[in-house]
């Protein structure tokens, strides 16, 4: 008998992760976009209507995705209802990080607001971004006229 996604990623539940494994690439594309546009920053994702029960094989969420610069930071995270004794680990984080293998990503839905440092991905954000720009028809789901 298969687990439940939920238990067999070790999610026990949380719809994060489950979303960073469908998403990654649009994930992957706006940090190093918003990095060579910006500099150093976050993703921001606002994901909605989720729900730990969503079927993430078979079910297209409704999101979006923009980057947040290092400077506007602390208004995001001010907007996002993040608590003032996490900044100073966050900025740590963002002030670290390597823009070409990691990214950073505040998550919003549903739930109390979720921040992961995504370390060392296999498609590493630049080609994220490369494979979204040569992909990009299989990612945009407008109905044909």
């Amino acid at each position: 008998m298969r687990s439940q996604d939920a238990v067999w990623q070790g999610c026990f539940g949380n719809w994060q992760p489950l979303f960073i494994g469908e998403y990654w690439l649009p994930i992957g594309h706006a940090a190093w976009q918003g990095f060579v546009e910006h500099g150093r920053g976050m993703v921001v994702g606002e994901v909605a209507g989720v729900t730990a029960a969503v079927d993430w094989r078979c079910t297209a969420v409704s999101y979006t995705l923009c980057f947040a610069a290092q400077a506007e930071l602390a208004n995001c995270w001010r907007r996002q209802g993040l608590a003032a004794e996490q900044w100073p680990l966050l900025e740590e984080a963002v002030a670290a990080y390597d823009p070409a293998q990691d990214v950073i990503l505040l998550l919003v839905g549903d739930s109390p607001p979720y921040i992961t440092y995504l370390k060392g991905w296999a498609v590493p954000p630049p080609e994220c971004f490369r494979q979204m720009g040569a992909r990009q028809a299989e990612f945009n789901l407008a109905p044909a006229p």
